[in-house]
């Protein structure tokens, strides 16, 4: 009973700085039911270890045998202390469902919604980067090493742009859907 007065005082505490009460699922899948019973376990456990989650529990099922392959589920049921925490949580560990219990309505600040937005930013170009140079030949690495110069060129361009005139800075930046390699025209 004590236990969950601490839960609730704890939760309560969460809620009350902008975290988050949820649930994750997950599965997973392999040839050896003990490997995948011990693998699913340590993938439960580095994630309640995670920068951000206040408290963790999570429940791994039994394997069960499919064709040729054992399969598990497992239930990560988790205190997050805020939106860009949650955010980077999903990126890295691509739940197969999410289920939020608490808060039903959230009131998320601009700065929360800017950083959770910049870690998955951060987190598809990490994983961009690592496909695009482990798949591509040394010629198409090269032309990929080129077009990210070309970007980064363009990004102090119109940082520099943006700092030279403050009222340009609220315009949209970067490539248009006509003309991924042109950036948008703006009119003055």
């Amino acid at each position: 009973m004590a236990d969950m007065h601490k839960f609730e005082a704890l939760k309560h505490d969460v809620l009350r700085h902008g975290g988050f009460y949820l649930h994750f699922y997950f599965d997973m899948h392999a040839s050896d039911p003990t490997a995948l019973q011990n693998i699913m376990v340590g993938f439960v456990g580095k994630l309640t270890n995670e920068e951000g989650v206040r408290l963790a529990v999570g429940e791994v099922d039994e394997p069960l045998k499919r064709d040729e392959l054992y399969s598990t589920t497992a239930k990560v049921s988790m205190l997050v202390s805020d939106l860009p925490t949650l955010a980077k949580l999903v990126m890295n560990y691509a739940p197969i469902g999410i289920e939020l219990e608490e808060p039903l309505e959230a009131r998320v600040t601009a700065g929360e919604l800017q950083t959770a937005l910049m870690n998955v930013s951060a987190i598809t170009q990490d994983f961009t980067r690592h496909i695009l140079t482990t798949t591509l030949n040394p010629e198409e690495k090269i032309h990929f090493q080129n077009q990210m110069a070309r970007r980064a060129e363009l990004g102090k361009r119109l940082l520099s742009n943006k700092e030279a005139d403050p009222k340009k800075g609220n315009q949209t930046a970067g490539a248009s859907a006509q003309n991924p390699q042109k950036p948008p025209e703006t009119k003055a």
